[in-house]
C-alpha cells in the first residue's frame, strides 16, 4: 500500500473516525440535555405561577380584611353606626366609598339580630341585603366569628352573589379603636363589604405578581393552569386562570439551533485544521508578528503608541554616562470641541492629518509616538535633535497655527507644548515623561498654543500647594482657623446693620497666610464643602448673641454644587439657633456661570428657608444683566474694584451711579464694598446704595470687638443701654 493511501487510512481509523463518533455522541447528548431542561424550566414555571397566583388571591383577600378594619375598628363607627344609625355619616364614609369602588363596591351593616341596616352598593342603595345577597356562605363566614367582643373578629372569603358574579367578602364587629371607649353591650353590629372579581381587579393581581394573561374563569373544572376560588361552605366556585407558559419550551427552540449550528462549525473547523494545518502554521506565525507590531504601534495613525515610548525612553535612559535626551510632550487644542462639534470620524481624520504632519516636521529625528487620545510625544536622543528641541517644538506649535480642512470643514486647533531635558543619569523613562507633562500643562495655563519648559519650580509649587492642604485640613480638625468680621452700615441711619464673615488662618510657622491662597488650595483639593460649612456654622454660632445686626457669609461655587447645600444650611441654622431671616448667603457670578440650573433651584430654595440671597463681587465677573433677571436676588454688591477711586475719578463716578442705578431698577438692595474715604461714602449714599462696607468704617475685628461696638451703637441711641449691658 502506498504512502498516501496508508495516512488516510490510519488518518480516518485513527483521527477521523474518533472524532465524528465523539460528534455524533456529543449532539445526541445535547438533544438529551436540552429537552429535558426544557421540561424542568417549564415545570418549576407553573409552580412558581401557581404559587403566585394563589398568593395574588391570598394579597387581595388579606388587603379587604385590613380595609374593613379600618373601617370598622373605630371610634366614630362605633358611636354612630349603633342604636340609632347616624345616615349622614353612613353615606359619607360608606355609600361614597362604594361608589369610587377602590377597595370595596358593596358595604353592609347588619344589627345585633342579623337585620341589614344599611345596604350600598357601586354608590347607590343595594336592592337586597348581604343574607340575602351571598346566602348561606356568608352566614357561615359569621357564624365563625369570635363572638367575645372584645377584639377585632374579621372573616374574609370568596363567595357568589345572586347574580352569579364572584366577590371576596369581609365580614367583622363593629368596634372603638381606642382602650377606653366603651364596648358594645351584647351582641355587637356587623360590618360586611364587598368587592366583585371584575377585570380591572383581576388585571392589577395578575400585574402584581408579574401573570400574564390572568382571568376569571366561573367554571370551577375548568382544564388549564387555575388556583380554585372556595367559598366558606367549601365548594368550588370558579377558579382564577392565566395564559400557558412553556419557558423551557420557548429557551429550546431558541437555542437548539444555535447548538446545532456550533456542533456543525465545530466539526467543519475540525475538518479544516486537519486539512491546512500547515497552512494555519505560517498564518499564525504571521499573526504574532503582526501582534508585535499592533502593541507598539496605533491603530489609527500608525504611530509609535505609549508602550513603544516608553521601550525607547528607557533604552535611552539606560545607555551609559548622561547622554543628551530630551522629551517633547504635545497636547492639542480645541480638539474636544472638534470631536463634539463634528463627530469622532472628523476626529479620527484630524487625528491622521496632525499625525502626518508632526512626521513631516520630525523627519526622524527622534521617536514620534501617539500617546493617549489627543497626546503626543517626541525622544529626542542625540546633541544635535537636544539643542534643537526648542526649534522643533516652535515648528509643530506652527504648524497647526494654520488652519486644516477636513472633508470640506475648515478646523482652526492648536497645540500646547511641554519640554523635559534630562538632567542626571539617574532619572527613569516614566519621570521624564511625567515632567515633560507638567510642562505642557504649564504651557496651557500660560495661554495655550505655546511651548514651555519644564522647572522644578513647577513641582515645587504643587508640592508646596499639597502640603498647604494636609495642614490646612489638619487646622480643621483641630479648630485652628477663626473668624473675623466686618461691619457693614445702613446708608441711611449710618449704624451697624449686617457684619460679614471672613475666615481667617494664622499658620504656626508661616503667619497669616491670605484667605484667596488657602482657599483656591481648598477648592483645588476638595475641602471646600468642609471649610464652608465650618465657617457657616461657626459665624451662625457667633451672630446668636449679635440680635441687632444680621450676618452675611461668602458661599462657594462649589458649595453650591452640591445639591444638599439648602438642607446642610437649615441643620446648622437649627443646630445653632438663628434665624433664617438673620442670615445674608453672598454668591458670585462664578456660581451662576458654571451652574447656571442648579444655582438658580438653591436660590429659590435658600429664599424660601428665609434666606436673604446677595449677588457679591458684581463688576469683576460677567456683570450680566440677563443673569440678575432670571435669579431672584435680594441684593447687589458692588465690587470695591469697581468702587476705587470713585471720589477722585469721574469715570468710574459715573460708572458705580450706573450700576446702583440698575440695582435699584431691578428692585435689589446695593451695598458699596471698599469705601476708604469720607467722600466715597457720601458718593455712594447719593448713588442710592443701601448699604455701605470698607475700611473708612471698620478694618475686620473679632467677635469680641463685635459685641462691643454694638453695644456702643446702642448706646449711642439709648444712654442707659450700656450702664444696663
Amino acid at each position: 500500500m502506498s504512502l498516501i493511501p496508508r495516512s488516510t487510512f490510519r488518518f480516518a481509523l485513527r483521527i477521523a473516525l474518533p472524532v465524528l463518533v465523539i460528534l455524533a455522541g456529543s449532539i445526541m447528548f445535547m438533544i438529551f440535555a436540552l429537552n429535558e431542561m426544557a421540561g424542568e424550566v417549564d415545570s418549576i414555571d407553573a409552580t412558581a405561577t401557581t404559587g403566585s397566583a394563589d398568593a395574588s388571591l391570598q394579597a387581595m383577600l388579606k388587603r379587604l380584611r385590613e380595609v374593613h378594619g379600618d373601617y370598622a375598628v373605630w371610634d366614630d363607627a362605633a358611636v354612630r353606626l349603633y342604636g340609632v344609625v347616624d345616615q349622614d355619616f353612613a353615606e359619607r364614609n360608606f355609600r361614597e366609598a362604594t361608589r369610587s369602588a377602590v377597595f370595596f363596591d358593596a358595604a353592609y351593616l347588619l344589627d345585633e339580630n342579623g337585620r341589614a341596616v344599611f345596604s350600598y352598593r357601586r354608590g347607590g342603595i343595594a336592592p337586597r341585603g348581604p343574607i340575602e345577597e351571598f346566602g348561606s356562605p356568608l352566614q357561615a363566614l359569621t357564624t365563625a366569628l369570635v363572638e367575645n367582643y372584645t377584639q377585632y373578629d374579621a372573616k374574609v372569603g370568596v363567595m357568589k352573589d345572586r347574580s352569579g358574579a364572584i366577590a371576596a367578602v369581609a365580614v367583622g364587629s363593629v368596634l372603638p379603636s381606642s382602650r377606653d371607649s366603651l364596648l358594645p353591650q351584647g351582641r355587637p353590629r356587623l360590618l360586611v363589604i364587598s368587592r366583585t372579581f371584575d377585570d380591572e381587579m383581576i388585571r392589577r393581581m395578575g400585574s402584581d405578581f408579574t401573570i400574564k394573561g390572568m382571568a376569571l374563569s366561573f367554571d370551577p373544572d375548568y382544564d388549564g393552569h387555575k388556583v380554585q376560588l372556595i367559598d366558606p361552605l367549601g365548594q368550588a366556585i370558579g377558579a382564577l386562570t392565566w395564559e400557558r407558559r412553556s419557558p423551557g419550551g420557548e429557551a429550546f427552540g431558541r437555542v437548539a439551533p444555535l447548538a446545532y449550528v456550533m456542533l456543525g462549525l465545530i466539526g467543519l473547523t475540525i475538518l479544516f485544521l486537519l486539512g491546512i494545518g500547515y497552512a494555519n502554521l505560517i498564518s499564525a506565525r504571521r499573526r504574532e508578528q503582526q501582534a508585535v507590531h499592533d502593541a507598539h504601534h496605533d491603530s489609527l495613525t500608525g504611530l509609535p503608541n505609549r508602550a513603544a515610548l516608553i521601550k525607547g525612553l528607557d533604552a535611552a535612559v539606560r545607555r551609559t554616562g548622561k547622554p543628551p535626551l530630551a522629551v517633547i510632550f504635545l497636547d492639542l487644542d480645541g480638539f474636544k470641541e472638534v470631536n463634539d462639534s463634528y463627530g469622532h470620524e472628523t476626529g479620527d481624520h484630524l487625528l491622521v492629518r496632525v499625525a502626518s504632519g508632526f512626521r513631516s516636521i520630525c523627519c526622524d529625528r527622534g521617536l514620534l509616538a501617539r500617546v493617549g487620545g489627543d497626546e503626543f510625544a517626541l525622544v529626542l536622543d542625540n546633541r544635535d535633535t537636544v539643542g534643537a528641541a526648542e526649534e522643533i517644538a516652535n515648528r509643530l506649535v506652527q504648524y497647526l497655527q494654520a488652519p486644516i480642512t477636513i472633508d470640506g470643514r475648515v478646523l482652526t486647533i492648536g497645540t500646547s507644548v511641554g519640554i523635559a531635558f534630562a538632567d542626571d543619569g539617574g532619572m527613569s523613562a516614566e519621570e521624564l515623561l511625567r515632567r515633560a507633562d507638567v510642562a505642557m500643562y504649564q504651557a496651557k495655563e500660560m495661554g495655550r498654543s505655546r511651548v514651555a519648559l519644564y522647572d522644578r519650580s513647577i513641582d515645587a509649587d504643587k508640592i508646596e500647594r499639597r502640603q498647604l492642604a494636609d495642614e490646612l485640613r489638619a487646622a480643621l480638625k483641630a479648630d485652628a482657623l477663626h473668624i473675623v468680621y466686618q461691619p457693614i452700615y445702613d446708608a441711611r441711619t449710618m449704624r451697624p446693620a449686617l457684619v460679614e464673615a471672613l475666615l481667617r488662618w494664622d499658620h504656626p510657622e508661616h503667619g497669616s497666610i491670605p484667605p484667596d491662597r488657602f482657599v483656591s488650595v481648598a477648592e483645588e483639593m476638595g475641602l471646600m464643602e468642609e471649610l464652608g460649612t465650618w465657617v457657616l456654622r461657626h459665624a451662625c454660632r457667633d451672630a446668636v448673641a449679635w440680635p441687632a445686626v444680621r450676618l452675611a457669609v461668602n458661599v462657594s461655587a462649589i458649595q453650591f454644587r452640591n445639591p444638599g447645600f439648602d438642607r446642610i444650611l437649615a441643620t446648622i441654622l437649627s443646630e445653632t439657633g438663628l434665624p433664617a431671616s438673620r442670615l445674608e448667603v453672598e454668591m458670585t457670578e462664578t456660581s451662576l456661570v458654571a451652574y447656571p440650573d442648579r444655582a438658580q433651584n438653591i436660590v429659590a430654595t435658600l429664599r424660601v428657608l428665609g434666606v436673604t440671597v446677595a449677588l457679591d463681587d458684581f463688576g469683576t465677573g460677567y456683570s450680566s444683566i440677563g443673569y440678575l433677571r432670571r435669579f431672584v436676588f435680594d441684593k447687589l454688591k458692588i465690587d470695591r474694584s469697581l468702587v476705587n477711586g470713585v471720589s477722585v475719578d469721574v469715570e468710574t463716578r459715573r460708572l458705580c451711579e450706573a450700576t446702583v442705578a440698575l440695582g435699584l431698577a431691578l428692585n435689589l438692595k446695593v451695598t458699596a464694598e471698599g469705601l476708604e474715604t469720607a467722600a466715597d461714602v457720601e458718593i455712594m449714599r447719593a448713588a442710592g446704595c443701601s448699604h455701605l462696607q470698607g475700611y473708612y468704617f471698620h478694618h475686620p475685628m473679632t467677635a469680641e470687638a463685635v459685641t462691643e461696638l454694638l453695644l456702643e451703637a446702642a448706646a449711642a441711641r439709648d444712654p442707659d443701654t450700656l450702664r444696663r449691658a
